[in-house]
């Protein structure tokens, strides 16, 4: 089973939804009916099906905004910077964010099965 089908797989079940509604390019807040308390839920299951550690902070992007400001801030390479807290997101991705952060949240599943990616890397 593909990380992202476990990942869809999890996030349908929490949401009592088709596993078919999500795809990669969904946004977790703004196409898929989450809510603050999901996501908890989410760690949870991804921690026990995918088997790698999750920190809520970094795989949902909690402090996102925070560190743009920090960077902005210090005078700082937001992408670099950025890249140092999130390093499962490459710069594309990052710069695609950025591009769409005014719309609201920005974590899309794909970012997700990415930091579960890159956590079984580090394993």
């Amino acid at each position: 089973m593909s990380i992202f089908t476990q990942v869809q797989d999890i996030i349908a079940e929490v949401l009592e939804i088709e596993p078919e509604e999500i795809t990669m390019e969904s946004y977790v807040m703004r196409d898929l009916p989450t809510e603050s308390i999901d996501l908890m839920e989410y760690g949870v299951g991804f921690a026990s099906k995918c088997g790698v550690p999750i920190h809520d902070d970094i795989i949902f992007l909690q402090s996102l905004r925070m560190h743009i400001a920090e960077a902005e801030e210090k005078g700082l390479d937001t992408i670099e910077h950025i890249s140092g807290i999130y390093p499962h997101l490459s710069s594309e991705r990052l710069s695609a964010m950025f591009d769409t952060i005014e719309d609201g949240p920005v974590l899309q599943v794909r970012d997700i099965v990415a930091y579960i990616q890159h956590a079984n890397s580090m394993l």
